[in-house]
């Protein structure tokens, strides 16, 4: 993902010029700005989620796996059993 930069600068000319005093526009510009950079650091880049994803399928095989397994063995136990009868 790239980066976005909040320009807090500009955001506080327009609310002046929308109107607000220029104390309380630079603080709510201020409080965005913050906000913005908060949330940003909790955003998934894209080679999070290829991480993520490579992760993923590799713990979805190995589950697989494992089922297979369980399944042959209950199948030998199976046949076994008839055997015995």
């Amino acid at each position: 993902m790239n980066a976005t930069t909040f320009d807090s600068l500009s955001a506080a000319r327009r609310l002046t010029e929308a109107g607000l005093e220029q104390g309380l526009a630079e603080a709510i510009a201020e409080t965005m700005r913050e906000v913005t950079a908060a949330n940003r650091e909790d955003l998934a880049t894209k080679t999070d989620l290829a991480v993520l994803e490579v992760r993923l399928k590799a713990e979805m095989s190995a589950t697989a796996n494992r089922v297979v397994v369980t399944i042959l063995i209950a199948l030998g136990v199976l046949l076994a059993a008839l055997k015995l009868l």
